[in-house]
């Protein structure tokens, strides 16, 4: 069903080149392979939309094929879709559908169905470590959601306040459980939603950013617990974080975010904050320490093809878990810290899908660490108190395009197993990618990347690959 899919999303986009300009259709194909001395490096795979596996050396392929709207066209009603197709040759062959959806919109409006590499809030999208609560770090999964496109002006003909909002609901599969009646459910769910706030018009320099975003992973509340809700119920509790039997429905995650992005004559300056919250926390500024902050430069034009080496963006994060309302969880002093991040009492999963994590990828899963810092098997992290600094660099010389990514972390474990000392950990990875025979959409991508430190095992990896992408008009 799923190839059937796939060949009638191909062959009406090939036929939309025919009989209609609303949108246009892009191509990318590529292979690469890797040589690593162990495990995969950390930012190898990491922000990858789970395509990289994680042990040892392996191939890559991935084909993807899009159709995107056409911002030019001034046609009401518009449709789009794609489909992106990985395989994986090394320890564990796999193949799997990454990209798999349609989707159409009236305007700003859109409705999408199935599954499609997205991130949630205010942050750099290129080089950072990645979104505190929903980063490009996990494997798409499917959903419905309606959204708007881009930032939709509130006042007629002016577009001083505009806004941006998200909400969607996804299939999550099966999920082991470790607290209740039954060991495992067949079935478990997600649910999203974001709003975000502009102010400023898109001609002036100064633009201010507000919003938040809430997640929740649900399902099987009425065979978990004695006398538990219902589905249908249970919806109405996780939407709205209402309580039920002195805690929340499901596993809750989101952020509050703020930037200020500003447009200089050659270069632009964005600054962004998330603040984490999950059970009430941040309402009681108890946990307000913690979240992820960013600091980009970057240049306006970066199409200067002269032979001299130029910097285009450069990127500062810094990510601090370590708060988490407190070491102090009391229901009778209405105390609640031991917030867990990444963790939950019910779901083995935690705040993962298919082994990798939802949000940042600094909080890593058990099987990434050393097997000495692994903790119970029912716990998705051992490591969600740190601490870490995150470098990235964007260059080009030429025509020939060069990326760094750096970070250096110290951890502490959890409120639950802390380390013995502070365990700190250092992962590198420096990308070059050449144009092969004159031509724009034929490159070559060289990977150097390295670990070492005492959280992940110390590795090293070369990945060489080719990559053929553009547009079908």
């Amino acid at each position: 069903m799923r190839v059937t899919f796939i060949m009638l999303l191909i062959s009406v986009a090939f036929s939309s080149k025919i009989f209609s300009q609303d949108s246009t259709f892009h191509y990318a194909l590529g292979v690469s392979a890797a040589a690593s001395s162990s495990s995969v490096p950390f930012w190898l795979h990491a922000n990858r939309n789970g395509s990289v596996p994680t042990q040892k050396s392996f191939a890559l392929f991935e084909a993807r094929f899009h159709r995107v709207y056409n911002p030019n066209n001034p046609r009401f009603f518009q449709w789009s879709g794609g489909a992106e197709l990985i395989g994986n040759a090394g320890k564990k062959t796999t193949a799997f559908f990454s990209d798999l959806f349609i989707a159409g919109k009236a305007g700003p409006v859109e409705l999408s169905v199935g599954q499609r590499s997205q991130a949630t809030g205010l942050a750099d999208t290129l080089l950072t470590s990645g979104s505190f609560a929903m980063s490009n770090n996990y494997r798409p999964y499917p959903k419905i959601e309606i959204s708007t496109v881009r930032f939709v002006s509130i006042l007629p003909l002016n577009d001083i306040f505009s806004f941006k909002f998200s909400y969607s609901d996804g299939l999550f599969g099966p999920a082991d459980v470790h607290y209740g009646n039954v060991s495992r459910i067949s079935e478990s769910y997600f649910h999203q939603k974001s709003l975000y706030l502009k102010l400023g018009r898109n001609r002036h320099r100064l633009n201010l950013f507000a919003g938040f975003n809430h997640q929740v992973m649900w399902g099987g509340e009425d065979k978990i617990f004695s006398g538990g809700l219902e589905r249908k119920q249970a919806y109405n509790y996780i939407v709205f974080g209402k309580p039920w039997a002195s805690s929340r429905v499901g596993n809750h995650f989101g952020t509050i975010d703020v930037a200020a992005d500003w447009k200089g004559d050659q270069w632009g300056f964005f600054l962004y904050r998330q603040s984490v919250y999950e059970d009430g926390s941040l309402s009681n500024l108890s946990n307000l320490a913690d979240g992820l902050n960013g600091f980009r430069i970057k240049r306006n034009q970066t199409s200067d093809m002269s032979q001299t080496f130029r910097i285009n963006t450069v990127l500062i994060e810094f990510l601090y878990t370590k708060n988490q309302g407190g070491n102090i969880f009391d229901f009778n002093s209405g105390t609640f810290g031991r917030d867990n991040y990444f963790n939950h009492y019910v779901y083995n999963k935690g705040w993962s899908y298919r082994g990798r994590s939802l949000g940042t990828p600094l909080i890593a899963p058990q099987h990434l660490v050393r097997d000495d810092l692994r903790s119970f098997y029912t716990l998705f992290t051992p490591n969600n108190r740190l601490y870490a600094y995150h470098l990235g660099l964007a260059a080009s010389y030429g025509k020939t395009d060069f990326t760094f990514r750096g970070s250096h972390s110290f951890n502490f474990g959890s409120y639950s197993t802390e380390f013995p000392g502070i365990v700190r950990q250092t992962s590198l990875l420096f990308t070059m990618n050449i144009p092969l025979f004159d031509k724009k959409n034929d490159r070559l991508t060289i990977d150097l990347a390295t670990d070492f430190g005492k959280l992940f095992p110390n590795s090293a990896a070369l990945m060489v690959g080719w990559r053929k992408s553009g547009f079908i008009r």
